[in-house]
């Protein structure tokens, strides 16, 4: 039923904003992924093995909107909807969004509301669980090929702080290594295909 509501909620504000109407400017991409273990702000979730995971997403005027799957979290298999507006007023980007967690284990579900703001290759986002006091906070720099990320996490369980390196070896395969406060280093591979 909750997700059903979530669905209905969905549909309504899209109707609302007017894109029911014109379906044929409603885009849709497709990737899949194969990493060497699920790493997610700074913590590495699952056991620590490959896992594949999937989206499907589309945008149409600063609206996005997508659907990712993926098979190696620790709560089992996850499913994530998500939705977002992004903009630029000037020389700053921003975009808000939403983002809807779900496992196989339904007391791990939570909800995200989130603001992001960027000025050319640096952003900061904050993330905020609907659901009780967790936030998160990521500070980015892009550089090329190389990206950097600096997060801040309240959430239990998940490492205070990390700084994370990567590097797009090409468009498919991306090299990350993570480095977790009181925590081991961690290195993940992954390598993706867009439909």
């Amino acid at each position: 039923m909750k997700t059903f509501n979530k669905t209905l909620i969905a549909a309504t504000t899209i109707a609302t904003f007017g894109l029911a109407a014109a379906p044929s400017a409603l885009s849709l991409e497709a990737s899949a992924s194969l990493a060497t273990s699920y790493l997610f702000r700074g913590g590495e979730e699952g056991s620590g093995s490959a896992v594949v995971n999937a989206d499907v997403s589309g945008e149409m005027s600063g609206i996005a909107y997508g659907l990712f799957v993926s098979s190696g979290d620790t709560d089992g298999t996850e499913h994530d909807f998500y939705a977002s507006y992004s903009g630029t007023a000037g020389a700053i980007s921003y975009t808000i969004g939403y983002a809807d967690y779900n496992y196989s284990d339904d007391s791990a579900d939570f909800e995200e509301a989130y603001v992001s703001l960027g000025y050319g290759p640096v952003s900061v986002t904050r993330y905020d669980n609907q659901d009780n006091d967790d936030e998160y906070t990521v500070v980015g720099y892009d550089a090329g090929a190389f990206s950097f990320a600096y997060g801040d996490n309240n959430q239990a369980g998940m490492p205070e702080t990390h700084f994370d390196v990567s590097y797009a070896v090409n468009d498919k395969l991306t090299l990350t290594v993570s480095e977790p406060d009181e925590a081991d280093t961690i290195v993940v591979a992954s390598y993706s295909l867009s439909f």
